[in-house]
């Protein structure tokens, strides 16, 4: 499996590199892949999303808060600094056929990955996203394309939470949310953080579907993607490790 870290990066250059993984999974040319990554400011719309989500549309125009429409499932969600991106691009072709099975497998692999970081985490039986408290801290959208999923997961790790008071987050309102360093009264390590996910997942994914992951590949990008996009969309390594 490859796991590529894409560090601060805007929304719309992630999702290029989205597509172009996308791409090769479908025609066979890379294993299954993980791409991690923050985002700067950014409000995302998903392919559900209604016009009342956006209860204060003043609140981002004043802080120049881009509002993008997503190809992903779900509604309204808003990306920073300090929440952690999960982006598996995972062929369900060659492993099940099963959409619903899919989200539950991510809601159980964020789950685990939180609690390991001494974050109480819970599903909810009756919606979607991981819990803790009764406040939400995880927001699941994907997408498919030949059976290969992408899109993913949204985690509150070190994020300010003021914007998620100006919409409905997924579209819902009475959702309250949470962050890791709200439940822990501290920031945490975001290098630490994305290895507990990284290594989670991976495990989570052997063992849930079945399927074997020999090594995993490691490529991570120097510094930032500049908001203004171009250059260096995470795809070429500037260090890799291997674990066997």
């Amino acid at each position: 499996m490859d796991v590529r870290d894409l560090g601060r990066i805007t929304y719309e250059d992630a999702l290029e590199v989205q597509l172009a993984l996308v791409e090769k999974r479908v025609q066979g040319y890379i294993p299954d892949t993980l791409a991690l990554a923050e985002h700067f400011p950014v409000l995302t719309l998903g392919r559900l999303a209604e016009e009342r989500s956006i209860i204060d549309r003043v609140y981002f125009e004043e802080r120049r808060v881009p509002v993008v429409c997503s190809n992903r499932g779900g509604k309204a969600t808003y990306h920073s600094p300090g929440q952690l991106v999960l982006y598996p691009v995972v062929d369900l072709g060659e492993k099940k056929k099963d959409v619903a099975f899919y989200i539950d497998f991510l809601e159980r692999t964020v789950a685990r990955s939180l609690r390991r970081l001494g974050v109480p985490a819970e599903r909810d039986g009756s919606r979607r996203g991981v819990w803790s408290g009764g406040r939400k801290i995880a927001f699941i959208g994907i997408a498919l394309k030949r059976w290969v999923a992408f899109h993913g997961v949204s985690i509150n790790i070190n994020n300010d939470l003021e914007a998620f008071s100006r919409i409905l987050p997924c579209g819902e309102s009475g959702i309250k949310v949470i962050s890791v360093r709200q439940v822990l009264g501290h920031s945490v390590d975001m290098t630490r953080t994305k290895e507990i996910f990284t290594r989670q997942f991976v495990s989570d994914l052997q063992s849930e579907y079945s399927c074997e992951t020999r090594s995993i590949e490691y490529h991570a990008i120097r510094g930032e993607v500049k908001k203004s996009g171009g250059g260096n969309h995470g795809v070429e390594a500037a260090g890799t490790f291997r674990k066997e």
